[in-house]
């Protein structure tokens, strides 16, 4: 909604790009500061204001809107604000998952969160923009705000358990954001296969957005399809993308969370590869959907893998760092994407993503730390800091 606010007000892809920015900036920011406060707060309160926040962001920017009309800088400002309070929300949720759901439902939970939100999201794009079609951005902004209190509001009747502490002893005097940010690094650099496995995350991002920030290119120039191709190939990702979230709890996933999420990254790139050699848009649909079926599946399984692993002490500074990390690797990829497919074009981009994500999937096979992680029943080595 926002993003077609900001492109009829200014028809400037200059605009368009400073809104991606002003997306992605507050979690490379203020990422890790944001894992320190999660594992610091009180993680309930913390996301109650995030959404209440969020909600005021776009309940303001509907009464500008109303009053003044659309202002670029305005837009791109509260899309800043909205993305820095997501910044603390999105690993807050991951973090606070484990407290509500004993262990051997976590995986379960996680799927139907994860498919649950990925329908939501395809779903209230087009509804997004019949609303600003029918009844005009101001109805359609004031909606989104009504989303996040809603939200608020279910967080609010929640009632999240304390974290389990196995001691009594009274927690140590309060340090700094700055010392407690070292802390989580220090415990990831204390867990190999994890390591390991988030390094590997990073890398498959950045080979991974070139396959989904070029998806359009690659329905008009090598499918040769319109509009209705291309909505049809989003579809089955994300349908696919659905359906591999419940696969993790029906498989036993948890039973070897680094096989199969490693199996499933690596078997993503061959489909991507294999994307770059059809020209056929059914061929193109069904390597799409089981392709989102794989990643949405290796994803599940790494997140329940984290959750059992690492100590709740930890969660929240693992999930931001993660996403910090991640979220630094998307739009590299889709520059380095740019070019390469000015260059070689868009066929052999493919390639170049999806034997990027076959060399980074199938090298943790070959590490026993990552086979035998985040099996039920071993113990989990932590360091203090």
């Amino acid at each position: 909604m926002i993003i077609w606010l900001v492109y009829n007000a200014t028809h400037s892809p200059i605009a368009i790009s400073l809104l991606g920015v002003a997306q992605f900036l507050p979690t490379l920011v203020f990422g890790l500061l944001a894992g320190a406060l999660i594992d610091r707060w009180d993680r309930r309160r913390l996301m109650l204001a995030c959404d209440l926040a969020r909600a005021i962001g776009f309940g303001a920017l509907a009464l500008f809107v109303w009053f003044y009309g659309a202002n670029t800088i305005v837009l791109i400002g509260v899309v800043f604000v909205v993305a820095a309070f997501s910044t603390a929300f999105r690993p807050a949720t991951n973090a606070t998952i484990p407290r509500l759901l004993p262990s051997s439902e976590v995986t379960e939970g996680n799927g139907l969160l994860q498919g649950g939100s990925t329908i939501a999201s395809f779903l209230g794009s087009p509804i997004g923009g019949l609303l600003v079609v029918t009844l005009g951005a101001v109805v359609g902004l004031a909606l989104n705000a009504l989303t996040f209190a809603i939200s608020g509001a279910m967080i609010f009747l929640m009632a999240i358990p304390a974290a389990h502490r196995d001691s009594p002893t009274p927690e140590p005097a309060r340090r700094s954001l700055l010392t407690e940010v070292g802390e989580g690094f220090r415990y990831l650099r204390s867990q190999p296969a994890l390591l390991i496995i988030t390094l590997s995350a990073m890398g498959a991002n950045f080979f991974l957005s070139i396959w989904g920030g070029f998806t359009v290119i690659y329905v008009a120039f090598q499918l040769h399809q319109g509009a209705a191709g291309f909505g049809i190939v989003v579809a089955a990702n994300t349908a696919g993308f659905a359906i591999g979230a419940m696969l993790p709890a029906r498989l036993h996933a948890e039973r070897a969370p680094g096989i199969w999420l490693s199996v499933a990254w690596s078997l993503v790139g061959f489909l991507i590869v294999g994307l770059a050699f059809t020209r056929s848009l059914a061929v193109a649909v069904v390597l799409t959907l089981v392709a989102g079926a794989l990643l949405s599946l290796g994803n599940t399984t790494w997140l329940s893998g984290v959750q059992r692993s690492v100590p709740d002490e930890f969660l929240g500074r693992y999930f931001a760092t993660d996403e910090a990390g991640s979220f630094a690797m998307i739009p590299l990829g889709v520059v380095v994407g740019g070019v390469l497919v000015v260059l070689i074009g868009i066929s052999w981009s493919f390639v170049f993503a999806g034997v990027g994500a076959i060399f980074l999937g199938l090298p943790l096979l070959f590490s026993n730390d990552v086979r035998r992680w985040g099996r039920p029943g071993r113990l989990q080595v932590t360091e203090n800091a």
